[in-house]
């Protein structure tokens, strides 16, 4: 169980970038973030897993994910988002089981992006209006990858990503926050995505 509490201070900014949790087979994983935004302070919380270690033919064979993040602003809860996964399969329904790697094919990345303040502004516009022009179409298979944006109140965003490959998500990840480029600098930027 990993708890971490931040509190970022007035006109402060936290970016908080990590790689993607990848749990080994039968892990059990839980962490809670809780953020704690004061006047104009800025946050982009990145939070992702994987399937798991694909090349040891775990994928999908975790007991259990638990992420919650939750974001303060001012003292009032802006946001709180949950994510549990499960293996726990109930073998009393009448219908078949479903096992996890059933339940999230076929993609096998998962990420949530929370966007919040006055530096991520312009990101939240531009991501907003390529959402506006996705258009929804019946299709044959799944797509590569698929993505939404729900507005938070105030001045926010959470972004959801699943893809069929960890690097799809990546490089769409890398490329739709590039404007955070001039807030964490190039370097920063660049590392966060290798």
């Amino acid at each position: 169980m990993q708890n971490m509490t931040f509190s970022v201070s007035m006109d402060g900014a936290l970016f908080l970038l990590p790689d993607p949790v990848t749990c080994f087979r039968a892990a059990s994983y839980s962490q809670t973030q809780t953020f704690h935004l004061s006047k104009n302070a800025s946050l982009v919380v990145l939070d992702w897993l994987t399937s798991g270690r694909m090349s040891m033919g775990e994928e999908w064979v975790f007991s259990r994910y638990h992420s919650t993040n939750e974001l303060w602003a001012e003292g009032r809860r802006v946001a709180k988002d949950v994510m549990l996964l499960d293996e726990q399969v109930n073998l009393t329904s009448n219908l078949p089981p479903r096992y996890m790697a059933d339940r999230l094919a076929p993609y096998s990345c998962y990420a949530m992006v929370i966007l919040y303040g006055p530096l991520v502004q312009y990101t939240i516009r531009h991501l907003s209006t390529q959402y506006d022009q996705i258009s929804i179409f019946k299709t044959k298979a799944p797509a590569e990858m698929i993505w939404s944006l729900s507005p938070l109140a105030g001045q926010g965003a959470i972004i959801r990503v699943a893809g069929k490959e960890t690097e799809v998500v990546k490089t769409w990840l890398k490329q739709s926050l590039v404007d955070l480029q001039e807030a964490v600098g190039n370097d920063v930027y660049r590392i966060a995505f290798i």
